[in-house]
């Protein structure tokens, strides 16, 4: 639904465009900045300039009979008028500035003007509302694109043509990394004619992309629109910009006025007021270029600039840091290209099976072209009348020689073919001159120029790129269409060396670190020797190696304005790559084939999406029969642990009772006895405090303590407290007592002297 509005709104969006659109309505974004003040003010001197001269109208006197046929004055025309965007939304207006657009309206706005100055060097949240101007912009000239537009040769500049023009004012670090021209002369400096060797600094990729998009709009649109990039240097005057931390630092004294590195770094620098007077040139005569690398002539080092302002206005003293320090300073043929096993073959064959293109590989190149001269050798051994009913010699002889080749050319041919078959299927191994010419012999097939290929890994250096896609003796077929279309300046000599027709119409890049490459090979099944762990380090050492920023083979495709579309690959579930092959199908665009192709496409695609329907379906029934098993399972499994946990229950109650059973009969043969009766006298007398009288009561009955004892027995204690009674009387009147002996039993005590008593008498 979202994409539906987007696609609405655009094309809203353009028919808005078209009805509204004035040649004398310049947009410049950022009015309010360091470079919008001035490119400003040159604008407004165009303006003044086109409005007196617009005014300017012959005078007429109509006298007599003349006078009646006078026509009624002409509408006003539209007057000349800026319209622009502030990076600071409270600024409401700005002098010489018509109308001050908000950044979240503008698009609508940039349409309908016949000249843009869109500054990108400034603000890097302009590149976003830049790169979607851009897409609405092509969207409208290819709606344009079969209507009569001004003849480009008959220009007469941005200030007076009808024709659209769009200035992108960029920056140099989009050049920040490129290699020099003549390593032993770094200094060097490039020409503008040099912009596609320029390599960008990796914080100024999209700065790049936004350059190339404007290039090719100015190749492909040129007779709607007039587009040129105008990289500015280091920009200084004025209240100053990037330089003004060593103008602040000097003019405060800073002990030591800092140095990146040892200063001896180029600088390209512009005065701001140039920038702006280059800007007002291209308005009023509009060159026929792509690419303008607005720098000044004279070579200037850091160091030449820093030191002369330290000394002039600060102490005098500087300090070189380490460059890195800086950031601590406020302030349709497709080439399949990346590292092993993350993916290429698996994108290849898809990108092959949506477009219907021929797969390319050097691993499966000697078995395509093997197979491809087997089934001609075998065909030219049977002949092309094998299927015909054999002729007799009559019929032989009236029916005329339909062979109008070079028998002579045919023999050598087939000759040739029958000794390539003979070496390929010798099984020996293929050097590297000949895989490289069979991948050229490829893709010079007939069937690979009429649908299209995809390149599987391959070129993996600069030297491969430049024998594969050498011109040699070959010509390109469309060399005749082009001689009369004129070129620009900078594409004379684009293809001089190269096939055209050989040239990839994409070039994907797919990058991935190591320790995901490394991680992928771990998830792959054993069995394929090329996964072992020791191979796969080697394939892609060789990879990083040759993959370097001055040797990529991708540099090779860029200077040809064939610019790599880097496709980040991070997902290892993504097995299918659908993610990349998205990211393709959006830069390619939707398969152009013949009719009957695209019915059997959207046949499969309809299969396609039968069978996924299908599959669905069995899997959600299959979920569904697996959710009602296991429901199943956990109903009977809940019956059997009921069943269980009562089983467990009565076992440990009777354990509980078994265990119970020696305190049950101690209580009741030793405890009960005495203490229920003591309960029921406590119940009957009902005292204040029970406890205390039922320890009483118990006390009572047993005195010293041996109540509870087992074999305590109350009338024999009271029958031997009786006799402890007797046993002390008789010690107070010295009386012994012998015991109740049997006669026999007696014992004669000569020596007794004591007076004999009856025993008897003594109770």
């Amino acid at each position: 639904m979202k994409k539906s509005m987007e696609k609405l709104s655009s094309e809203r969006s353009c028919s808005e465009a078209e009805v509204l659109f004035s040649y004398k309505r310049y947009f410049i974004n950022n009015v309010d900045s360091y470079h919008g003040e001035y490119i400003l003010n040159e604008v407004s001197k165009v303006l003044d300039k086109n409005a007196t001269e617009s005014v300017k109208q012959p005078s007429q006197t109509v006298l007599g009979e003349d006078a009646v046929d006078i026509l009624p004055p002409p509408p006003p025309e539209q007057p000349y008028e800026i319209i622009g965007t502030v990076s600071d939304p409270k600024i409401k207006s700005v002098d010489n500035v018509a109308r001050i657009v908000p950044k979240t309206e503008c698009l609508p706005i940039m349409l309908t003007c016949g000249t843009l100055i869109l500054d990108i060097s400034y603000d890097r949240e302009e590149l976003s509302i830049t790169m979607e101007f851009l897409k609405l912009l092509k969207t409208l000239l290819e709606r344009q694109a079969g209507q009569d537009v001004p003849d480009a040769d008959d220009d007469g500049g941005a200030g007076e043509s009808k024709k659209r023009y769009l200035i992108l004012v960029s920056t140099v670090m989009t050049w920040g990394v490129t290699k020099p021209l003549d390593p032993d002369t770094p200094d060097m400096p490039f020409i503008e004619t040099d912009f596609r060797k320029r390599k960008a600094h990796p914080s100024y990729k999209m700065h790049y992309d936004v350059e190339n998009e404007v290039v090719l709009i100015a190749r492909k649109y040129r007779a709607q629109i007039g587009a040129i990039v105008v990289a500015a240097g280091v920009t200084y005057g004025g209240r100053e910009d990037v330089l003004f931390y060593w103008f602040q630092k000097a003019w405060e004294c800073e002990p030591l006025l800092p140095i990146l590195g040892r200063g001896g770094n180029v600088i390209p620098l512009i005065n701001v007021q140039d920038l702006a007077q280059i800007i007002y040139n291209l308005i009023t005569d509009f060159p026929k270029k792509l690419y303008i690398l607005a720098v000044e002539q004279n070579v200037t080092k850091q160091r030449e600039i820093v030191k002369p302002l330290g000394r002039i206005v600060g102490s005098g003293l500087f300090k070189c840091i380490p460059p890195e320090d800086a950031f601590l300073i406020p302030e349709i043929d497709v080439i399949v290209y990346g590292p092993p096993i993350v993916g290429k073959t698996t994108l290849s064959k898809l990108i092959c099976e949506a477009y219907g293109l021929i797969y390319i590989s050097p691993d499966t190149v000697a078995d395509d072209i093997m197979n491809d001269l087997a089934w001609r050798v075998h065909h030219w051994e049977i002949g092309e009348t094998a299927g015909l009913p054999i002729r007799n010699a009559e019929e032989e002889d009236a029916l005329p020689d339909d062979d109008e080749d070079d028998p002579g050319v045919e023999v050598e041919v087939q000759e040739t073919a029958r000794q390539t078959l003979a070496l390929l299927q010798s099984g020996r191994t293929l050097t590297d001159e000949e895989t490289l010419g069979y991948l050229r012999q490829r893709m010079l097939n007939r069937e690979a120029l009429n649908r299209g290929w995809v390149l599987d890994g391959f070129p993996t250096n600069l030297a491969q790129c430049s024998i594969v896609f050498d011109k040699g003796d070959e010509q390109d077929s469309e060399a005749g269409e082009e001689a009369d279309e004129e070129k620009f300046d900078e594409d004379l000599d684009l293809y001089s060396n190269v096939l055209k027709k050989l040239l990839p119409y994409i070039v994907v890049s797919l990058e991935a670190t190591d320790d995901f490459i490394c991680d992928k090979a771990m998830r792959q099944p054993d069995g394929d020797s090329r996964l072992d762990e020791e191979t796969v380090l080697k394939r892609l050492s060789e990879f990083r190696l040759n993959d370097g920023r001055d040797v990529t083979p991708l540099n090779f495709f860029d200077e040809l304005d064939i610019h790599p579309l880097v496709v980040p690959v991070k997902e290892h579930s993504d097995y299918s790559m659908k993610g990349a092959y998205a990211a393709v199908a959006l830069r390619m665009g939707r398969p152009c084939r013949y009719g009957k192709l695209i019915a059997l496409v959207e046949a499969a695609e309809k299969k396609e999406k039968a069978d996924l329907e299908t599959l669905r379906s069995k899997e959600a029934k299959a979920l569904k029969e697996l959710e009602k098993k296991m429901q199943e399972e956990r109903e009977d499994k809940m019956e059997y642990w009921s069943e269980l946990y009562l089983l467990m229950q009565e076992e440990e109650e009777a354990a509980l009772a078994a265990a119970s059973e020696p305190m049950r009969n101690y209580l009741i043969n030793h405890i009960f006895p005495t203490l229920t009766p003591a309960l029921l006298e406590v119940a009957k007398l009902r005292p204040d405090d029970p406890i205390d009288f039922l320890a009483e009561h118990l006390f009572k009955l047993n005195p010293t303590g041996k109540m509870l004892e087992p074999g305590y027995n109350l009338q024999a204690e009271k029958l031997l407290g009786k006799i402890k009674i007797l046993d002390d009387a008789l010690k107070d009147l010295d009386i012994k007592i012998d015991p109740l002996l049997p006669p026999e039993c007696a014992v004669d005590d000569p020596s007794a002297s004591r007076k004999n008593i009856n025993s008897m008498s003594a109770l």
